[in-house]
């Protein structure tokens, strides 16, 4: 059975060049055998040489110290639609058999709200433009409010705030007429038996991506915002811990998992643990909306 992995954390905007080149370089080992598309220059670009305020990059290692996977968190200070602004950038990539063995969100949410607490007053958000349908639905399971959604249509201030994100780190138009997907360039490594699989899939999210982003294999990505406070980030971390409280426990014990009496042709995910109702607009309170992540 597969152990939680190692993880180290390491603070790049403290780094040298040489560490940043040093660690750029085993980390691209490992995102070569997930994504395509970026060379090494564009991977070090994108991941290692932000000009964020805040990187953090936690590096997963097996027992015998192999590199199995990364997370790279960028926290950018910037002003949005004329308001200072808190916006976290991310980007993961994780071998299959190693994916969720470790706690990074845990010790991600963290941060985020030991931040959050220096300056509540900054309007905070999470943002993305997601490659994988796998990144939107993992994300939409978590997050108590997500943009955008299935369920309702994406406030018209949220929509400029979203486009506004999206030129200002650089992300071109798919199609002039849709600024909802941009290019991105990160293709993630599967097979046609697994994009299939995402196709048939019944999930809700899973087909809204599939309908909103179908370029993804491409490296088209969906323009995704996540309001962030306090509240969100607890809820998100709440929801974290109780849905994969099973699997971590096994893992950390040793129990084998319960195996299905037939294979399933669904994606494999947390089950929903909490029942979310859809937004509410004091949701957005700590933000100033009016009810507006691979």
């Amino acid at each position: 059975m597969t152990k939680l992995s190692r993880v180290t954390c390491h603070a790049v905007h403290e780094l040298g060049e040489k560490a940043r080149e040093a660690l750029a370089r085993e980390l691209f080992g490992v995102h070569a055998q997930i994504f395509g598309g970026l060379d090494f220059a564009g991977f070090r670009h994108y991941v290692i040489d932000r000009p964020a305020w805040r990187t953090w990059i936690w590096v997963k290692r097996s027992d015998e110290g192999r590199v199995v996977g990364y997370h790279a968190t960028h926290v950018f200070r910037l002003d949005v639609q004329g308001r200072p602004s808190t916006v976290v950038r991310m980007e993961a990539g994780t071998l299959p058999q190693w994916r969720g063995h470790d706690l990074i969100m845990v010790n991600n949410c963290l941060r985020l709200l030991s931040l959050w607490l220096q300056a509540p007053r900054r309007q905070w958000s999470i943002f993305a433009a997601l490659t994988h349908p796998s990144s939107y639905t993992f994300l939409s399971h978590y997050a108590p409010v997500i943009w955008p959604q299935p369920h309702l249509p994406t406030p018209p201030e949220v929509q400029r705030q979203m486009e506004e994100l999206a030129d200002t780190f650089g992300l071109e138009r798919v199609d002039a007429a849709n600024a909802m997907v941009r290019r991105v360039n990160w293709i993630t490594r599967e097979t046609e038996q697994e994009r299939e699989r995402w196709r048939a899939s019944r999930r809700v999210n899973a087909r809204f991506y599939m309908r909103a982003n179908p370029g993804y294999v491409e490296g088209h990505g969906l323009v995704t915002l996540i309001p962030m406070d306090g509240a969100i980030l607890l809820r998100a971390l709440s929801n974290f811990l109780v849905g994969r409280a099973g699997r971590l426990s096994r893992i950390l014990f040793g129990i084998a998992a319960p195996q299905p009496d037939a294979p399933s042709t669904e994606i494999p995910l947390p089950a929903p643990v909490v029942v979310k109702a859809r937004p509410r607009p004091s949701d957005f309170a700590a933000l100033d909306f009016k009810p507006s992540r691979h």
